[in-house]
């Protein structure tokens, strides 16, 4: 299906405003890359002063906004109504944007009805533009995935600054264990977090010695390929991965480059961990089912044995349910009938 272009369909502009406006109460207009506005429901679009060109440059830069951050981010028109917009996008040519617009009451409070979930509201408008095939879904993702990056760099350096310095080797053996863990759960932001924490240090004590960066990330990145082995990842393809990464490595001059070279190699291990669980999910589930027959004595919750299959509870239910057929409670429950069948059957009392 091709991606429609600004302006929009007028029965798909109207369906997209009439969801978008009824659920937040809020004005919706489709503008072209400029800020014109081309379709409008609500405020924003009728104002006297829409069509000026500080208002249309306050609506452009809402769009770019948008597509810098990968979702969309509250600014201020000139006329004081608070502006997100989402791009609409053709690959990665921008050809308009939606615009959504609201009083600073609705957002502020002070207003009549409850005040605006503004986290809510911007990501609800990136999501309906998403579903209707109108932006580029996987370049606002890279973008969100860019900032979030960008910031837990940001927190790592100010934490280092603040915070005490332990040697490479003792950071090491401090977070490895944790880094291990966020891996075996598939844990991505735990992961990168604590990444980050062993660059700076890495950085901070290395200084210009590379050799010494080189030779502790390559360390790194093997002990992350055994964990992602056991954690149900093809051995083969993460001997390939690290043949590569040896390869690619030795060519690297910089401590930038070796940050996002290792930054690389710790998504491509855990998107093969989520491939190998979504091709063997069996393998999962019998490891927590052995786990709970061995403990369903005891006093075991989902928490437990989605800690030792290295799953979040959440997923680990979900997984659960559709592989097996039975929700968690009620396997626990069937094994500690059939435990206490088997110890009446070996008892020697009436």
């Amino acid at each position: 299906m091709d991606c429609p272009t600004a302006p929009l369909e007028d029965e798909l502009f109207r369906q997209i405003a009439d969801a978008y406006t009824h659920r937040w109460r809020v004005g919706l207009c489709v503008v072209a890359p400029d800020g014109s506005v081309l379709q409008h429901r609500g405020a924003c679009g009728s104002c006297p002063a829409a069509g000026g060109p500080v208002c249309r440059e306050a609506r452009s830069f809402a769009v770019s906004e948008g597509l810098r951050w990968g979702e969309p981010s509250v600014t201020l028109c000139p006329r004081g109504r608070l502006l997100w917009a989402v791009p609409l996008m053709v690959n990665a040519r921008v050809t308009g944007g939606l615009v959504a617009s609201a009083d600073e009451a609705q957002v502020l409070g002070g207003g009549e009805g409850p005040r605006l979930d503004i986290a809510r509201v911007c990501a609800d408008l990136r999501q309906l533009a998403e579903e209707r095939n109108l932006t580029n879904s996987a370049a606002l993702s890279a973008n969100r995935r860019s900032y979030h990056d960008e910031q837990q760099r940001a927190h790592a350096i100010h934490a280092f600054k603040s915070g005490v310095h332990y040697s490479i080797r003792e950071l090491y053996m401090r977070e490895e264990p944790a880094l291990l863990a966020a891996i075996r759960s598939g844990d991505r932001r735990a992961a990168r977090e604590i990444l980050n924490r062993l660059l700076m240090t890495v950085h901070y004590h290395a200084r210009d010695r590379i050799d010494l960066v080189r030779s502790i990330l390559l360390e790194l990145v093997v002990t992350m390929s055994r964990t992602a082995v056991e954690a149900g990842g093809q051995p083969e393809q993460f001997l390939g991965m690290n043949y590569r990464s040896m390869v690619e490595v030795a060519e690297i001059t910089s401590h930038e480059a070796l940050a996002a070279w290792l930054r690389e190699m710790l998504e491509g291990i855990m998107d093969a961990i989520e491939r190998a669980w979504r091709q063997d999910p069996g393998f999962l589930i019998f490891e927590a089912l052995d786990f709970m027959r061995r403990h369903c004595c005891e006093d075991l919750s989902r928490d437990d044995v989605a800690a030792a299959v290295h799953l979040s509870p959440s997923h680990f239910s979900a997984l659960m349910a559709r592989e097996s057929g039975a929700t968690f409670t009620e396997h626990l429950n069937r094994m500690r009938t059939d435990r206490a069948a088997e110890m009446l059957a070996r008892t020697d009392k009436p």
